[in-house]
């Protein structure tokens, strides 16, 4: 059986998007000389990684606090290995648009769903093609966000897992105020994929390889598609 994989795992390096203060920037650095080995040790520090640095995993826990609910850590990797997932494929060209945010309307969304059986339990992810600006100055403050009613319907859907390629999911001058419920309903976050429109079919298996770090809600992570 021939299969494809496509990478959904933006590039951390210097001088890429970043959530606002006082979340820190990252910075690639080379390490200092070590001083207990005699031969030259070539290596780099990651200054300002954070656990939303690029593509991160999330649990209800960034909403709810790490001492109410469980960690990323608790999650077996078991259920982030070839998870069965829907691509819901937006229309690219509305989003296109580099001067005002577009949101993501529950139409939308069942029109991209047509023909598609989701199952509870299933992952989802959500496609704009938004992930082409990842390198892009604007990639934040344009992204795309969800409605009210678009995120009540994703949820009603009872995935185990939804994903998106873009990074900001409210409307934060006008906010939908739909994340306490989409939290109660413990689901994991993926967030922001690139690629997306890469994947060639509307449904595939969805790996998701959090760094290993005991005692956090989310970490950055290696995410990626396979398609038959």
């Amino acid at each position: 059986m021939n299969m494809c994989v496509v990478d959904l795992t933006g590039e951390i390096k210097d001088n890429m998007w970043n959530y606002e203060e006082p979340f820190p920037r990252f910075l690639l650095k080379p390490l200092p000389k070590v001083p207990w080995v005699e031969t030259q040790v070539y290596c780099e520090t990651f200054d300002g990684l954070h656990s939303q640095t690029g593509t991160y995993l999330e649990t209800p826990a960034h909403f709810f606090g790490n001492d109410n609910c469980y960690l990323l850590a608790d999650v077996p990797i078991y259920k982030l290995y070839r998870r069965p997932c829907h691509l819901l494929m937006l229309d690219m060209a509305l989003f296109a648009n580099k001067k005002a945010r577009i949101a993501i309307t529950r139409e939308m969304l069942e029109r991209a769903a047509d023909g598609i059986s989701i199952m509870p339990g299933d992952a989802m992810v959500i496609g704009t093609g938004w992930g082409r600006y990842w390198d892009e100055t604007f990639y934040l403050d344009l992204s795309p966000y969800f409605t009210y009613d678009a995120m009540k319907w994703l949820i009603e859907k009872k995935p185990f897992l939804l994903g998106s390629d873009f990074p900001r999911w409210e409307n934060l001058e006008k906010p939908e105020g739909f994340f306490k419920e989409f939290y109660e309903a413990d689901i994991l976050m993926l967030a922001p994929c690139i690629h997306a429109e890469e994947i060639k079919s509307r449904k595939f298996l969805l790996t998701v390889l959090p760094i290993n770090i005991p005692g956090t809600s989310c970490a950055p992570c290696r995410a990626i598609a396979e398609i038959e």
